[in-house]
């Protein structure tokens, strides 16, 4: 069984999730076909990836040279187990599902599918035969104080970015928020428009059937009254939907960079203005 001191366990913790940074980012770009700095912080480093690598390590290590079947198993179920949790905690904080296997088969909520376990249980078989040693050779060469110096500056830059990334997904919250308020305003007094000129129309039909001499001020009331309402009407929609661009236009880089980032993100609260952010920020 592999013992470390907590500053290697830090160490092991980075280098993964350095290795998932890698792992993601190139095989989203590959998806996408365009360079996709993935993740949920800015720097190279996924921390679910870390997380689960020291998870799947707690796990598989004291289970080596058993049953492959047995490890492949519990990696599986270990893995799976932490990817619902984080995801549950994320969409509960920010509102936004950050990765969705909703159109994957065998999925649940979106949040775990089977494919993605199963390569959790085959990444643990490869993680304890394959990847494992030469990462813990790596740390292990290194000296205590070179270690220790490396893992506090590592933690630093990491703690700072995952608190800038916490301020940016929580401020892309409040932008989404703001832009399916003015959405719905918008919509809304399209839909007054609407109605106002089937209104007018059944009106000036009733007009109509007043008597003759009648007809022409009625009406002439009528269209006149519609028409100033009309125009009222469209130039709120009008300062609606400029709101809304200038709410675009105003994002902030960071938040534009965590939507580019996770192109298959998803929102039950937010959902279209969420995907309407994805297909603008797609097309620039």
């Amino acid at each position: 069984m592999y013992t470390y001191s907590l500053v290697q366990w830090v160490l092991v913790f980075y280098i993964y999730c350095f290795l998932g940074w890698c792992f993601e980012s190139t095989v989203v770009s590959v998806q996408q076909r365009r360079f996709v700095n993935r993740g949920f912080i800015r720097g190279p480093m996924l921390p679910l990836y870390g997380t689960g690598a020291v998870l799947l390590l707690w796990v598989a290590l004291p289970l080596e040279g058993r049953s492959p079947v047995l490890l492949f198993l519990a990696g599986m179920a270990a893995a799976t187990l932490l990817e619902y949790v984080t995801g549950v905690v994320m969409e509960s904080i920010f509102k936004v599902k950050y990765w969705d296997y909703s159109a994957h088969k065998f999925q649940f909520q979106g949040r775990v599918c089977l494919q993605s376990s199963l390569a959790w249980g085959a990444l643990t078989l490869l993680l304890t035969a394959f990847i494992h040693p030469p990462v813990e050779r790596l740390v292990l060469w290194l000296p205590p104080f070179a270690a220790l110096l490396i893992a506090g500056v590592l933690s630093v830059l990491f703690l700072s970015d995952v608190v800038f990334a916490v301020r940016t997904a929580l401020d892309l919250a409040r932008v989404l928020d703001e832009l399916t308020r003015l959405r719905a305003q918008a919509d809304e007094l399209r839909v007054q428009l609407s109605l106002l000129k089937s209104e007018t129309r059944d009106r000036l039909e009733e007009a109509a059937d007043e008597t003759r001499g009648r007809i022409a001020g009625a009406r002439g009331r009528l269209a006149d009254a519609a028409e100033d309402r009309r125009r009222r009407l469209q130039d709120a929609a009008d300062a609606a939907t400029a709101a809304y661009e200038d709410r675009l236009r105003r994002m902030r880089r960071t938040s534009k960079w965590l939507v580019r980032a996770h192109p298959s993100a998803a929102s039950r609260k937010f959902g279209r203005a969420l995907e309407e952010l994805k297909e603008r920020l797609g097309q620039r």
